[in-house]
């Protein structure tokens, strides 16, 4: 009986030692932030909603800034030949050869962020080792707009209210770059202004917190001017086109969610 019972107890746990465990399993690798080909080994796991903090740059000195949204965490293992250095210089060039911003370096780690199509901000955060690295993203979603604009809606609220903000034109992150999709809703405000010859607006640049009120002052003013430069290159008279930025200081919003963030971050046109 004892030795039945030892059988059964040893073959269990054989059982359960061949068996998956689930807990380990990791998700699939994310489909912009791809593992080097180096990768033998990998751990993680996806959460629909989380936070992560990360190290942002003022200039001199550097504030830590908590983002939250869709949250993946992996543990790489590579080939034992595979450097720390190789590691974030592999991740630090792919960021830049696509538009990327880093935010912050350090000897072991590296912090970046990268535009979605959608007008997202992914953020990524990388721990390196020799042998081993960490990664850590959240994608960080743009608002969810309720109404798309046309040149009528524009000028109705222009007319009426005495300013519109134009959701849907959108910038690098920290850059004063345009991004594709703003495209479309500044033409539409082109039209705007052709129909209205007469007037003359104020091109505000607003921002979230995220960097501190002199640094948003800045690129504030530099997203406000990026936008008069596009309106003028489409025929509109730079003479009826006043840029301002005003950072961080008119939120509309909370600035302590994604959502609220993404309200602050917005271009104002005001009938002068």
């Amino acid at each position: 009986m004892g030795k039945h019972l030892t059988c059964m107890l040893l073959a269990l746990c054989l059982a359960l030692l061949s068996a998956p465990a689930a807990f380990s399993a990791a998700p699939p690798d994310h489909p912009v932030i791809k593992p080097l080909p180096e990768v033998i080994e990998k751990r993680g796991e996806f959460k629909r909603f989380e936070a992560h903090k990360f190290r942002v740059s003022t200039g001199d000195k550097y504030e830590e800034k908590e983002v939250r949204g869709k949250y993946w965490y992996f543990t790489y293992w590579t080939k034992p030949e595979i450097s720390r250095l190789e590691i974030l210089e592999n991740y630090k060039q792919a960021a830049l050869e696509k538009n990327g911003q880093i935010i912050y370096e350090g000897k072991d780690e590296l912090m970046f962020t990268l535009g979605t199509p959608e007008g997202g901000i992914l953020w990524v955060h990388l721990q390196a080792q020799d042998a081993k690295y960490w990664l850590y993203i959240v994608e960080e979603k743009p608002l969810k707009k309720t109404l798309t604009f046309g040149a009528a809606q524009i000028k109705s609220e222009l007319e009426t209210k005495g300013e519109v903000t134009l959701y849907g034109v959108n910038f690098d992150f920290n850059k004063a770059t345009l991004r594709p999709e703003s495209e479309q809703v500044l033409l539409e405000a082109v039209k705007v202004l052709q129909s209205l010859p007469d007037i003359k607006v104020e091109v505000q640049g607003h921002t979230c917190d995220i960097g501190g009120r002199a640094y948003n002052l800045k690129l504030s003013q530099a997203r406000a001017e990026t936008v008069k430069n596009f309106l003028v290159q489409h025929g509109i008279e730079e003479s009826r086109l006043s840029p301002r930025g005003y950072g961080m200081d008119m939120p509309v919003a909370s600035n302590a969610t994604e959502e609220g963030r993404a309200q602050n971050r917005r271009v104002v046109f005001k009938k002068l």
